[in-house]
């Protein structure tokens, strides 16, 4: 998604260097909430597949803002705020992952489980990219829609 939008922004006007802020503020994030986001699932009495959901709903949210991002708009604070809280949110998506296939599964079969998720991830991002190519060329020049069909495909 990263890339998409990286090509994206700098097709429109960015410069290589903003971009690469934007999405270093959604990594750095990440990095910095990963281990708080695992620990308060482990510790939470809260439905696990809430806080998934939330997670992923949030994520994708942030992933179709960019449809707000015209041409020539020098205020990039739509993105690197929502890359910012994008960060925080899909730092939490593994660990109600972990904890919800746990929960399921047990530890005898989780291994089995979790590799089954993580296949069928990746098979669901590189669909994924296929529906965002094809939309973006159907309906080119307007390609900034692609990013609703990769936000859907999160959810």
């Amino acid at each position: 998604l990263n890339i998409f939008q990286g090509v994206y922004l700098v097709a429109i006007g960015w410069s290589e260097g903003s971009v690469g802020f934007a999405l270093s503020i959604m990594g750095f994030t990440a990095l910095a909430i990963q281990t708080y986001a695992g620990d308060i699932i482990d510790n939470t009495s809260c439905d696990r597949r809430r806080f998934l959901s939330s997670a992923s709903i949030v994520t994708a949210l942030c992933a179709m803002s960019i449809v707000f991002v015209s041409k020539g708009n020098d205020n990039h604070t739509l993105v690197f705020a929502s890359k910012f809280i994008e960060g925080i949110s899909s730092s939490f998506i593994a660990p109600c992952l972990a904890a919800l296939t746990m929960a399921t599964f047990g530890p005898d079969k989780f291994d089995d489980a979790m590799a089954s998720n993580m296949f069928w991830g990746h098979v669901g991002s590189c669909v994924s990219a296929l529906l965002a190519g094809t939309a973006a060329y159907a309906l080119y020049p307007n390609i900034q829609y692609c990013f609703v069909v990769i936000g859907s495909s999160a959810i």
